[in-house]
């Protein structure tokens, strides 16, 4: 167990702002409209049946949550019909509908009281135009409510509403847990295994363990304990018609947790709810782990930490491309010829299924306020300010997450995008919640980084996201921030990453991070531009466990990505942990598209013979899909299938190609040590023109391999763009060398030498 991670918990009692409480015995009264009067603590309205009439009840939105009731007198005139009803309806604050159509038909002559139960769970609220239940946060902050009289008889007349008041709930007693069920008795090790269950619907903030904490505790085959949080979320489903798609929520919220055996064999649990009422515990359930089917979680090779391995300890080079959301507006700028319609985050289900077929397994996705972030300006749809999380997106997020594990890929989630706390580039400050000109409590963007408020509010979004995420193995990386150096509004001229205070939250994040994320998935965090803008302060943090980092570049040479990851690498290698390019293609700007396909075919390639943690991710992920890139990718992961780069003996080398042809015209990028090398032939000038410069093929060439150990070896020449192999076979190191004739190619070639059989070679 983690005891920082309740620790924590139970020290944030009074750091979420809470709604006043309103006295059983003080009724809240209500003001009441029409649709051209104002509030008046009475109404009367002339109505002309048949038909119908409302009247619209108005109230600090805060208080509607903390009511048990509301109760309103209906004036009903002597000679009005008899057969007419009484319906209320609320929008909530999403604007989906409810409505509760009274039992008691209003009498004539007499004033008619009603009282609406409100308090959850009441069955005669119905939704309409959805399929969620009647719930609590239906009443946080109601868009509309009002109390609608109709009949079908002829008659015109007035009619009145007095005295609408709500009367405040009274929770008591212990928080029940009900109706607990798992999916699954026997999960294998490494895969998900949940519980669901009911708590009383009555916690205003449920995403913060000061108003409710919810653990469950496992005790694990080998005596050991974990303690994992559990979360409060929504059921939705995709509704698609000629208007576009839309989520609409299905059933009632629900509490889940969600865990990840590592040992198989015999489990036991018990989950644990704290509250302002009381504590309670239900349990011991029982279930039993099955061998893994899995690797496990990504961790740092413990054998060469420039790598990555999985808790099996099999060696892992991530191959992927960005997808940081389901659609991007530059694609619009740069590429306009055709009409691409903004997607949303069912494309994930077609992309992974292509990147799975094309052998790749890594790509980023942004938990940004566009797409699938949680906390936001209540302007904005779904969002309803800080401590309140985007139940649509939390969702959006599970379905990502789900295809993620029916498809291989690993997920680079990040937590901030730059913009958010930033005045200057991509800048979204001025929607931020915390913006004091909003009613927040950050003078400027860089004080997130300082303020006590703000770093709660931090670790409350990571306890959930880790309550409802960590236990995937396809979380690569918790990474804390996308384009870090373009954070704050560089007062002073100091910019806001280069601060020590950025630095010192960044070890206080990590830290906080690996005391409560169970399973420890890795941390880390991200600058734009170049390995340039690395904060050498920050990489160096144990607490960061990788270095991310763009490679843009304004040059008209595609190869320039080549030094680019070879610089990034050097610098990167000096602290001891990997790095992972998870940007590039051209300039920010995009260049033309034969420029980012050469971009991105050289950037492939050159991974392969640079130390680094894996390929590089291309940024244009919608070029990828519309001109069929995805075969570039599946030719390097057909090459790279069976290499195991973890030695730390393993460096960059200087293979020596003959007859020496011109300085220019030829180029090798490889790495290699005694008893291997991976190699990258290609032309260095004219590699962007070789099909239309009408090029003859490069004969007649050797490779000389130095430094081997004395012995023989099997190699194989790869060609880059089929993705087989060319000519493979046995050679032998005499005096440490081998000289090896290169089969002949037009633009690059490369090869790969071992003392193992070589996969895809038949050798």
């Amino acid at each position: 167990m983690k005891p920082a991670f309740a620790a924590w918990g139970a020290a944030l009692l009074t750091l979420v702002p809470a709604l006043s409480a309103i006295p059983a015995d003080m009724p809240m009264r209500f003001g009441l409209t029409t649709n051209s009067a104002t509030s008046q603590p009475a109404m009367e309205q002339v109505v002309s049946f048949p038909g119908e009439s409302t009247f619209y009840v108005h109230s600090p939105t805060s208080c509607w949550a903390q009511l048990d009731r509301l109760e309103f007198d209906l004036v009903w005139p002597t000679d009005a019909p008899t057969n007419a009803q009484v319906l209320i309806h609320l929008k909530d604050w999403d604007h989906w509908w409810y409505q509760n159509l009274l039992p008691a038909k209003p009498v004539p002559g007499k004033t008619n009281h009603y009282t609406v139960p409100l308090a959850p769970p009441v069955p005669a609220w119905r939704a309409r135009g959805h399929h969620g239940t009647w719930n609590l946060r239906a009443l946080m902050a109601p868009a509309e409510v009002g109390i609608r009289v109709f009949a079908d008889a002829a008659y015109s007349g007035t009619v009145a509403v007095a005295g609408a008041k709500g009367v405040a709930a009274v929770p008591a007693g212990p928080p029940s847990i009900l109706r607990v069920r798992t999916e699954t008795e026997r999960p294998a090790c490494f895969e998900k295994f949940e519980i669901t269950f009911e708590l009383p619907d009555r916690y205003l903030f449920p995403f913060d363990p000061s108003v409710v904490a919810v653990d469950v505790v496992f005790d694990t085959p080998d005596g050991s304990r974990m303690q994992v949080p559990a979360f409060y979320g929504q059921d939705y489903f995709r509704s698609t018609d000629l208007s576009g798609a839309r989520l609409v929520p299905q059933g009632s919220p629900w509490w889940k947790c969600r865990f990840a055996p590592r040992l198989p064999g015999p489990h036991i649990y018990r989950i644990n709810v704290r509250d302002s009422w009381g504590t309670n515990t239900w349990g011991p359930g029982r279930f039993t782990a099955l061998p893994p089917r899995q690797p496990g979680f990504v961790r740092i090779s413990r054998v060469d930490p420039r790598c990555f391995e999985f808790d099996s300890g099999k060696f892992f080079f991530p191959l992927g491309h960005n997808i940081r959301s389901p659609y991007d507006t530059r694609m619009e700028e740069q590429f306009p010829w055709t009409r691409r319609w903004p997607a949303d985050t069912s494309v994930y289900a077609l992309y992974f299924e292509a990147m799975h077929e094309s052998g790749e397994t890594l790509t980023e996705v942004w938990s940004a306020p566009w797409s699938m972030g949680l906390e936001w300006t209540p302007r904005w749809r779904g969002y309803h300010g800080m401590d309140q999380y985007n139940m649509l997106h939390a969702w959006e997020l599970d379905t990502v997450v789900n295809e993620a594990e029916a498809n291989n890929i690993y997920l680079n989630l990040v937590i901030h995008n730059h913009g958010k706390f930033g005045t200057a580039h991509d800048h979204e400050w001025e929607f931020n919640p915390l913006n004091a000109q909003l009613g927040g409590y950050l003078a400027a963007p860089e004080d997130y980084f300082t303020d006590s408020r703000a770093k709660d509010s931090f670790l409350r979004l990571m306890r959930y996201m880790i309550a409802r995420w960590g236990y995937s193995t396809r979380i690569f990386a918790w990474q804390l921030w996308s384009e870090l150096d373009l954070t704050g509004s560089d007062k002073g001229g100091v910019k806001n990453y280069q601060r020590p205070e950025v630095v010192e939250w960044h070890r206080w994040a990590g830290r906080e991070i690996k005391a409560m994320d169970p399973w420890d998935h890795l941390v880390s965090t991200h600058v734009c531009g170049d390995f340039t803008h690395q904060n050498n302060a920050i990489i160096s943090l144990p607490e960061i466990d990788l270095a991310a980092v763009d490679a843009y570049h304004f040059s008209p040479d595609p190869l320039h990505i080549v030094a680019l990851l070879k610089q990034t690498a050097q610098n990167n290698n000096a602290f001891g942990k990997p790095v992972i390019v998870t940007e590039f293609g051209g300039s920010p700007y995009a260049q033309d598209v034969k420029h980012l396909e050469d971009t991105l075919h050289a950037g492939l390639w050159t991974s392969a013979c640079v130390p680094i943690g894996g390929a590089p991710l291309f940024w244009w992920w919608q070029l990828i899909d519309e001109e069929n890139f995805y075969p570039k990718f599946k030719a390097l992961a057909a090459f790279l299938d069976g290499i195991d780069r973890r030695d730390p003996a393993l460096k960059p080398v200087e293979p020596v190609l003959f007859p020496d042809p011109p300085a220019s015209r030829l180029a090798v990028e490889c790495l290699g040590h005694s008893t291997m090398a991976i190699g990258w032939i290609h032309l260095a000038q004219e590699f962007p023109r070789v099909e239309t410069a009408g090029l003859m093929p490069i004969t007649n060439l050797q490779v000389r391999i130095s430094s081997l150990a004395t012995g023989t070896f099997t190699m194989a020449f790869w060609d880059t763009i089929k993705g087989e192999a060319i000519r493979s076979g046995q050679v032998s190191a005499t005096n440490g060398i081998i000289v090896v004739p290169v089969p002949a190619f037009r633009r690059d070639i490369a090869f790969k030498l071992g003392r193992k059989a070589l996969p895809g070679t038949g050798k």
